[in-house]
């Protein structure tokens, strides 16, 4: 076919052109355009026309642009980025003209009206305008050559053969897609419209990088849901309303080649040296009353204690419901516009047992019931399994739920799923290549965010996720589910990380403590509702502490009488010191531990056997009266905690004694009577591993029965 006879993508006349240039708006920053492009179609709304051009626009990245009409009347063609004719063809008209841009509205100053962007990438602009009685839309396409113009009033040579269609292989921004990759796309700087290398993207099955053109191809998975990419350190996290991170987009694999771009904003200054992570375990809320608790406490408590700082990432480490489908639209909002004042807070979820929908029907067959169910959380949060990078740092996300048959439940849906921890030979896959393409490894700090514990478990992957952690100069594993608060520290040889720290595993309190418990504001083991705040400098978290909501940042620990018995008057009365008891109906047992009579016991909301320790002094000269000793895990409930729910809370459940990470320490004073003893203070002392930082953190009374019945209790 000849050139002539091509498929003409030609350009409507831009009206309206002024003179000279206007002043320019203000608040609007330069734009970066550059290169030439020309409007190629307009839209009524209905339909594309295409017309001849007439004009090229040529900016100059620089704010500017200088408009080229055609200066003869020979045909010209624009097809497939090139642009058939001599740009000697085209004069300048006018003087350079101002382009700007303030967040997605283009403003052409010798054009009258505002020009809103729809979409953009290196290739084309489709954007809008605004007339007095209807939105035109138009495509402004960049034109990639010139080549040398044809005539077509030059007749044909009769014993010329026509020349067959060369297909045109399809491209973006330079970059050739090769046949069978189906997910395409280009992820672009939003200052300079140029691509980025080196950019991870991701369907939540294989994980590619960005070539030197900032093009990414691969072939999706048939169960793809999401296109996604892990957000470069030196850039901005996207976010929407404004709090939601918002680094992804929905895809249906299967219908062709799906070409999805991105374009990222650089962070100002550069990536960040120092930051902040905020830890939230399980507000599981099932009902309104719930959510209005969280909005109306965790939420304002973290906007408080954060306030004025900038760079603060917050990780919901799952149960963000409770098997109750229906508030999945008010729980996002209460994480859509949490700010510090000028600073959002981009609030970003992982998956927990209570989000898998069970309203989604048990098919028997586990690997699809556990995608079916999680389709939801989806639909709201995007993918299961991601990874965005802060600083020196690499944050990974992951779904360890798998969940196995549905049982019933008292929630909203009235059905739950029964389920296992651990990771899916697809998911370890998918972890492993994203490791994989992560630079300088032993430079630099990796957390995985998920919501069943590891602590050492050999199932389902755990351990061979937690190895993969120890390619990294520092590691840490971010989790919830418990409803307690627990450090564990993976201290062997095998489990050091390369700067030579061991794997350290952060289990968090709940933020809805004992399942939001009428008039209480306590975890079931009896620490305060709450959540944890790290302060990252570099590959390293330079601190950490607990902090209980509504409470002072050093309220870290109460002390009790260890010969109390509590709620002697009532049907269970409980004490620390006998090893085996009984509460509730069921005659539920409960432990105490013959180790804390007669002493002081001090519960330290978020200690470790590593790196805490626990002393008894004058309070009046800081002497040193003794140690503490922390008492075995597993041997003792919170007797105080436990004697509340079941006495003055009416709890029957065993949920209510377990038995779990000790957090009591034990001093005996000579009287044998700490409620005879005066003068004392106790002092637990907390050292960041492989820093310099460290707390001292202190209690010189003694918590009693009347403490409990406050209006929220502890």
């Amino acid at each position: 076919m000849k050139l002539t006879k091509l498929l003409i993508a030609a350009a409507i006349i831009l009206a309206a052109v002024l003179s000279c240039e206007k002043a320019k708006p203000e608040n609007y920053e330069p734009a970066t355009l550059a290169g030439t492009w020309v409007i190629s179609a307009q839209s009524n709304g209905d339909a594309w026309s295409e017309m001849k051009i007439s004009q090229l626009f040529i900016f100059d990245g620089s704010g500017g642009y200088v408009i080229k009409k055609l200066g003869s009347d020979k045909p010209v063609t624009f097809y497939n980025g090139q642009v058939y004719a001599e740009e000697s063809q085209f004069s300048q008209f006018g003087a350079r003209h101002s382009v700007t841009v303030s967040g997605q509205k283009y403003r052409f100053e010798s054009i009258e009206g505002d020009f809103t962007l729809v979409s953009s990438t290196s290739d084309l602009m489709t954007f809008d305008y605004a007339g007095t009685t209807s939105v035109k839309g138009y495509r402004m396409a960049r034109v990639q050559k010139f080549a040398a113009s044809t005539d077509p009033s030059v007749p044909e040579k009769p014993d010329e053969p026509e020349q067959p269609d060369v297909p045109q292989k399809p491209m973006i921004n330079g970059t050739e897609i090769l046949e069978g990759n189906d997910l395409v796309g280009l992820v672009s700087d939003k200052s300079t419209g140029k691509g980025i290398p080196g950019v991870v993207v991701s369907d939540g099955y294989d994980c590619v990088v960005t070539d030197a053109n900032g093009v990414y191809q691969f072939k999706s998975n048939s169960l793809s849901r999401v296109i996604y990419y892990s957000t470069p350190a030196e850039y901005q996290v996207a976010t929407a309303n404004p709090s939601v991170p918002n680094f992804y987009k929905p895809i249906s694999p299967g219908s062709g080649v799906v070409r999805t771009d991105f374009d990222l904003a650089p962070l100002p200054g550069g990536k960040e040296t120092s930051w902040t992570f905020i830890g939230i375990g399980d507000p599981q809320c099932a009902t309104s009353s719930n959510a209005s608790r969280y909005v109306s406490e965790t939420i304002p408590d973290i906007k408080k204690t954060l306030s004025g700082r900038s760079s603060v990432y917050a990780m919901t480490l799952g149960d963000i419901v409770f098997d109750s489908t229906n508030m999945w639209p008010t729980m996002k909002a209460s994480m859509s516009s949490v700010s510090t004042g000028p600073w959002y807070i981009p609030f970003f979820q992982c998956l927990g047992n209570h989000d898998h929908d069970s309203l989604k029907a048990d098919t028997a067959d586990d690997a699809m019931d556990d995608y079916n169910a999680t389709s939801t959380f989806v639909g709201y949060f995007g993918p299961t399994d991601y990874s965005f990078n802060r600083g020196d740092v690499h944050v990974i996300a992951m779904d360890d739920i798998i969940v196995t048959k549905q049982a019933s439940s008292s929630k909203s849906n009235g059905k739950t799923w029964n389920y296992s921890g651990g990771f899916t030979d697809k998911q370890l896959k998918w972890l492993k290549k994203d490791l994989e393409l992560v630079p300088d490894k032993e430079n630099k700090m990796v957390f995985i965010c998920c919501h069943i514990p590891f602590r050492g478990s050999s199932s389902h992957h755990y351990m061979d996720v937690a190895k993969l952690l120890l390619n990294f100069k520092e590691a840490h594993i971010m989790i919830g589910h418990t409803h307690y608060t627990q450090n564990y520290v993976y201290d062997s040889a095998s489990y050091k990380a390369k700067g030579g720290l061991y794997l350290y595993e952060h289990i968090h309190g709940s933020a809805c403590g004992a399942w939001w418990t009428s008039s209480s504001s306590s975890t079931v083991t009896g620490e305060p509702n709450g959540y944890t705040i790290y302060d990252i400098e570099g590959a390293h978290i330079k601190d950490w502490r607990f902090k209980g909501t509504n409470k002072d940042e050093d309220f870290q620990l109460r002390v009790f009488d260890g010969n109390d018995i509590y709620y002697q008057s009532k049907s269970y009365p409980l004490n620390w010191y006998t090893a085996s008891q009984k509460a509730g109906s069921g005659s539920i047992t409960v432990k105490g531990s013959a180790n804390l009579r007669y002493c002081f016991v001090a519960q330290v909301f978020n200690d470790d056997d590593t790196y805490w320790s626990v002393e008894l002094r004058r309070k009046s000269t800081g002497e040193k009266i003794g140690s503490f000793k922390r008492l075995a895990n597993k041997t003792c409930t919170n007797i105080a905690a436990t004697a509340y729910y079941f006495n003055a809370k009416g709890k029957n459940s065993d949920s209510y004694s377990s038995v779990t990470a000790s957090h009591y320490w034990y001093y005996l004073p000579s009287s044998k009577a700490p409620a005879n003893e005066s003068d004392w203070e106790v002092v637990a002392t907390q050292k960041i591993p492989g820093g310099e930082v460290t707390h001292s953190y202190k209690c010189s009374h003694l918590t009693v029965e009347s403490d409990f019945n406050k209006e929220f209790y502890f």
